[in-house]
């Protein structure tokens, strides 16, 4: 799959899956499918080599890991209060865990545990990434639709879908309806440790464009668009597909006009955190005073899963809209 990359602001990331920084030609890089997914992750900054030449292709991906991968992917940085039991501050996972379960992508167990060393399945990762790309559905207040919902029918491609667990069916459902995930030789694999190459693969299916520059981009069509970068324009956009601006669009913004986006648009960047009292529902609140984010055009699933961010949407249409307690939006309904 072909992937459209803007330069990426991600590219010096030297996690935990991947020390080294050197981006270049790895002599155990796979071929096919999975060697250009690979690359592909590599160019976006989700995975580095292991050493200046190796890639590690078939190595697992512990949870510790995937979190580094998710909260530096989505530009996360606030920590919040959630701690675990098996987590001291003195590990060099410490921070990203606590980001990673601040952004709602990670729960513990029952005993209040992240299980940092533990490999991650398949299952895990599908709850994961339909936690943290917007793909899971959601019950508006006071309506009988669930939005976002698909069949779970789905899934009856995949020959070992019942050995998927309860806690975990929603994200393989998710996943495979809204994602696009058409799994590993007809299999989800959901109870089998998941490699760097195989996490490739998955993300090489979901996203189509990261936006790591500022500037304007036009005529975009179906594509899920990942901008994690402030500064973006976007000028006719048409998607049936995601688009999501991470914590990284911060204060410097993301306008997105003269488009059409029937798949989720979720907002967790472009915060402000200096509160004015505003007036809502007859009760005076704090709310964020400023806006960062402009949309102009059709949208039929609006989701803000920040804290602190106001919308200016007075220009556009929108169907179904989901927001924190604290943010602000202006619209006018399809």
């Amino acid at each position: 799959m072909k992937k459209t990359k803007i330069i990426s602001f991600l590219a010096a990331f030297a996690l935990t899956l991947g020390a080294s920084a050197t981006v270049g030609a790895f002599s155990d890089m796979p071929d096919g499918k999975m060697g250009e997914a690979m690359q592909n992750a590599v160019d976006a900054g989700l995975i580095n080599g292991v050493t200046d030449d190796t890639i590690a292709p078939y190595d697992n991906i512990t949870r510790a890991q995937m979190a580094a991968i998710i909260t530096r992917a989505f530009a996360a940085t606030d920590k919040g209060t959630q701690t675990f039991n098996d987590v001291s501050s003195d590990m060099w996972y410490s921070d990203v865990v606590m980001q990673a379960a601040n952004m709602g992508a990670f729960e513990g167990d029952e005993n209040k545990n992240f299980n940092p060393e533990n490999n991650i399945t398949f299952q895990e990762t599908y709850l994961v990434l339909s936690r943290v790309f917007g793909f899971m559905a959601y019950t508006p207040d006071k309506k009988q639709i669930k939005i976002g919902d698909c069949e779970d029918s789905v899934l009856d491609a995949f020959s070992d879908k019942g050995e998927i667990a309860d806690w975990a069916y929603d994200g393989a459902k998710y996943i495979v309806g809204n994602g696009g995930w058409t799994g590993i030789d007809g299999k989800l694999k959901p109870t089998a440790y998941i490699t760097r190459g195989e996490f490739a693969l998955i993300m090489d299916e979901i996203v189509d464009m990261y936006i790591d520059e500022p500037g304007t981009y036009k005529d975009i069509t179906d594509k899920l668009v990942m901008v994690r970068t402030g500064g973006v324009v976007i000028d006719n956009l048409n998607s049936k597909k995601n688009l999501i601006l991470t914590y990284g669009v911060g204060k410097n913004g993301c306008q997105v006009m003269n488009s059409v986006v029937n798949g989720v648009t979720l907002i967790l960047g472009g915060q402000d955190d200096s509160l004015v009292e505003k007036v809502v529902g007859g009760n005076t609140v704090l709310m964020p005073d400023e806006a960062y984010i402009k949309l102009i055009g059709k949208y039929y699933d609006v989701r803000i899963e920040a804290s602190h961010i106001r919308v200016d949407a007075t220009e556009a249409e929108m169907k179904y809209i989901k927001g924190k307690p604290d943010s602000l939006i202006n619209i006018r309904f399809m």
